[in-house]
């Protein structure tokens, strides 16, 4: 979990911005801190130049001041980790200390107590120093202790650092939220644009080429609107002027005397397709701009009235599925659709079924008929408007414009629609919709 949500952040520009300009900073900080600290000796790093004469003057005045019997236990007590002292035994024969030379000697004999001398001072390894003390009784003590001048950062170095992370982390933050807003609103726009009735213009703002995107859009938006309202009201304008003379030819068919029925009913099933394939492409145009609202609607009624029209009208269609089963969904929309789906089934098959099955709060509907089907090159093509299959299925006239009205409507409703082999033969259409 914490990991998905991780990814997902990093997916956005402005925690991508913020994360690199963070690290690349904080990287580069801290590498300018190391390399000065590095290049810093004992003398020019006022804290580690003075913490260990500091603590060798502590140590001596602590055992010059004690009874020689007792400077044992008291050296004993001032050892630990990074200290070692103890008591020597005579003078030490070491070289003297006018021929040794260490960085810490002048600072360390500033600090010691009067009447102690440094006998010896050496430094075996880097931040480590081993120094010989003469007490002012005459006995000796050696001292061993370990310094490191990284162990130390001062504040005129920590506090620059911080103020630019914090500085860097809140003007990236700002600047990516500045980027990812309006890129935010142009793919919100870009998404919702021709569905739910979404035709507000896109505000245009943010940077250059963000507002001439958004320019862009909305001149695509417009240009589109205006092409989609034009073709519908030719189509509108065709289907007005072409059904007045098919009611016209349906009534004067019926009045025509003539002995020869065959020729008028096949005329009359010639009117029927026609105004059929008008209804058709009407309906096609007009699903997304009269958009229905959606409401709880009890799903599992839709489909047994479905079923019982066909049944009472002749066809063998049979509902499977739950008694009650309600679901959130453009209700007339989707009985046309299922209502498309039956009609289909019934003109290439004689027994129907439709199933319903609940899951997880959404919906799976089942048209299944025992046609001859769609062969598998052919599923994908037949959901595109104006597109016939092959011949087998082409025994119903029309535009081809059933299954694609059908997928708008799925789509619409965030679903998905399956063309599937139905068993032993047939076609079975399967319209998946999530919960609301």
């Amino acid at each position: 979990m914490t990991t998905n949500a991780s990814a997902r952040w990093l997916d956005g520009i402005a925690s991508q911005i913020t994360t690199l300009l963070v690290a690349a900073i904080s990287l580069s900080t801290l590498a300018t801190i190391v390399v000065v600290l590095l290049a810093l000796t004992e003398q020019d790093h006022p804290v580690a130049a003075s913490e260990g004469p500091v603590r060798i003057a502590m140590i001596a005045r602590g055992l010059d001041g004690v009874a020689p019997n007792a400077r044992p236990a008291l050296a004993a007590a001032f050892s630990d980790e990074r200290t070692e002292v103890s008591m020597i035994a005579g003078q030490p024969t070491a070289q003297t200390l006018e021929q040794q030379a260490h960085p810490l000697k002048e600072r360390l004999i500033e600090r010691l107590p009067k009447g102690v001398r440094l006998l010896r001072i050496t430094a075996e390894r880097p931040h480590e120093v081993r120094v010989v003390l003469g007490l002012n009784d005459g006995q000796v003590a050696s001292i061993f202790t370990t310094f490191s001048t990284l162990a130390f950062l001062p504040l005129p170095l920590i506090l620059p650092f911080i103020i630019l992370v914090v500085s860097a982390s809140a003007l990236s933050v700002w600047a990516g939220r500045r980027l990812v807003g309006p890129l935010s609103r142009f793919a919100d726009a870009a998404d919702g644009f021709g569905r739910d009735g979404a035709d507000t213009a896109l505000k245009e703002g943010g940077p250059l080429e963000v507002r001439r995107a958004a320019s862009a859009f909305n001149r695509m938006r417009e240009r589109i609107g205006r092409l989609i309202e034009d073709r519908t009201n030719l189509l509108l304008a065709i289907s007005h002027d072409l059904r007045t003379p098919l009611t016209r030819m349906r009534l004067r068919l019926a009045e025509l005397q003539t002995e020869d029925t065959g020729s008028r009913e096949r005329l009359l099933e010639d009117i029927a397709s026609m105004d059929s394939s008008i209804t058709a492409a009407v309906t096609y145009l007009r699903e997304g701009i009269d958009e229905e609202p959606e409401e709880v609607a009890e799903l599992s009624s839709i489909l047994n009235t479905i079923c019982d029209q066909f049944t009472d009208a002749g066809f063998s269609v049979e509902y499977v599925g739950p008694p009650r089963l309600t679901f959130r969904c453009r209700p007339h929309a989707l009985e046309r659709a299922v209502t498309n789906l039956v009609d289909n089934a019934t003109k290439y098959g004689t027994a129907v079924r439709v199933t319903l099955q609940g899951s997880d709060g959404g919906a799976r509907i089942d048209v299944d008929d025992d046609g001859p089907g769609i062969p598998a090159t052919e599923k994908t093509r037949v959901l595109e408007p104006f597109y016939r299959a092959d011949p087998a299925r082409q025994v119903v006239r029309g535009f081809g414009l059933g299954l694609a009205i059908v997928a708008g409507i799925v789509r619409r409703h965030g679903g998905a629609l399956e063309l599937l082999d139905n068993e032993p033969k047939g076609l079975r259409v399967r319209m998946v919709l999530p919960a609301a």
